[in-house]
């Protein structure tokens, strides 16, 4: 009645603008059901069902006030992580807890056996963890009206990308792109970078992959001579989309413009990734084959580019390294090939990885150490959030070894003002 009571309340708050809800009649008709069965075992076991449900209700006013002030106390001074496991422990500990109280205090005044209060305890939990499990699916009776506040999932604008005029520029407006790349110098070491920032349903990766890029114009000079490519709704129009296709055109023609035996190329890669180590490339409506580390060898290979820095920021990218590694290239990746990597929330700058390494680059100048420096910054917050350890993977070829070390020189002097 209470319950009920409540969407009455529900129900005049939202004046003539709700709904009856017909689909909701099934699971309050089973909860009132199941009630009416309670009601009449309490009436047939007189005053001994009344102090059942007494002690009942009390029991659930004491473990909800206890478990509450638990899991406030853990929101407040838990990590991400902890917190999740803290929910699922109060969730399924509650009704087990109550179960087994309720039926050793049940057992003392009977004078039950050990196995029968035990069996009492198992039921009760049973009923009670199906119980927080089915009402969590219990939908209103009243719904409110769709109006301006609950309407906007409905009529959501659709991406940019699904407007016919700017689908079509997209050809035009990464040739504009890869036209703008400056060529090499012959005699002068240069690196050229090409960002991808692949996933548009959150654009954390648009972030990084623009942050990562201006990083690597102030630090390592390629001003002039980077890419980016990106999908999301707010980069549409603006700069490339990220393909299969896109990507190959602009390994390529960074491969014509460099000094082949001379420049090297910095490839970012930032997105979501899964278990087959697959790179995700997804911008709606389109639909769009993913990154694999075959696919992206061999784009690298056609586009004739020797000295490689390749650093796959995504779940799982440590399934890239066996694919890249060889004597001419350097491959950083966020995580293992079993592990994944975290950050990858809309709201944020980077990822975990990505402001890793965004502050290595303006600490340092030697890939060794910036691989070193990133490892340990994720490492530490990922220890401070309580998760599960992603293991970036570093692997530096023996000739791009050398290569690196030799090329200070061209780089951009460190600055006090780096971070």
């Amino acid at each position: 009645m209470l319950a009920l009571a409540t969407e009455a309340v529900v129900a005049c708050l939202l004046g003539g603008g709700g709904r009856f809800n017909v689909y909701a009649l099934p699971g309050w008709g089973w909860v009132g059901l199941l009630l009416c069965v309670v009601g009449m075992g309490i009436d047939r076991r007189g005053e001994l069902g009344w102090q059942w449900a007494t002690l009942y209700f009390a029991a659930v006013v004491l473990l909800d006030l206890l478990f509450f002030a638990v899991w406030q106390a853990g929101q407040r001074w838990l990590p991400p992580l902890r917190q999740y496991q803290l929910d699922w422990v109060i969730f399924v500990l509650m009704p087990v807890w109550l179960a087994f109280a309720l039926a050793f205090a049940a057992s003392r005044c009977r004078g039950w056996r050990l196995w029968r209060s035990t069996l009492t305890a198992i039921v009760l939990a049973g009923v009670f963890l199906a119980e927080r499990v089915y009402w969590a699916d219990v939908q209103p009776l009243w719904l409110p009206a769709a109006d301006d506040t609950t309407a906007p999932l409905v009529a959501e604008r659709p991406p940019r990308l699904a407007d016919e005029t700017v689908l079509y520029a997209e050809p035009g407006r990464l040739a504009e792109a890869l036209a703008a790349i400056r060529p090499g110098r012959a005699g002068v070491v240069e690196n050229y970078a090409l960002l991808v920032g692949g996933d548009a349903g959150q654009q954390v990766f648009l972030r990084e992959a623009s942050a990562i890029r201006g990083r690597l114009d102030q630090r390592f000079d390629t001003a002039g001579r980077s890419v980016l490519l990106a999908n999301h709704d707010r980069a549409t129009g603006e700069l490339p989309i990220a393909t299969r296709t896109s990507v190959a055109a602009a390994l390529a023609a960074i491969g014509e413009k460099m000094n082949r035996d001379e420049d090297v190329l910095v490839l970012y890669l930032t997105s979501h990734g899964s278990r087959e180590h697959e790179f995700a490339l997804n911008n709606p409506p389109l639909e769009l084959a993913g990154l694999t580390p075959g696919w992206l060898r061999q784009a690298l290979d056609v586009s004739g580019v020797r000295w490689r820095v390749v650093i796959v920021s995504a779940c799982y990218s440590g399934g890239f390294v066996p694919a890249l590694a060889n004597r001419d290239t350097l491959v950083m990746t966020a995580a293992a090939a079993d592990r994944a990597s975290f950050g990858c929330a809309d709201e944020n700058d980077f990822t975990y990885f990505g402001k890793a390494l965004y502050d290595a680059l303006g600490r340092s100048r030697d890939w060794r150490e910036i691989g070193m420096l990133t490892r340990e910054a994720v490492a530490a917050r990922e220890a401070q959030d309580g998760f599960e350890p992603s293991l970036p993977q570093f692997s530096l070829g023996s000739a791009i070894a050398v290569k690196l070390a030799g090329q200070g020189a061209a780089l951009t002097p460190l600055r006090a003002a780096s971070h």
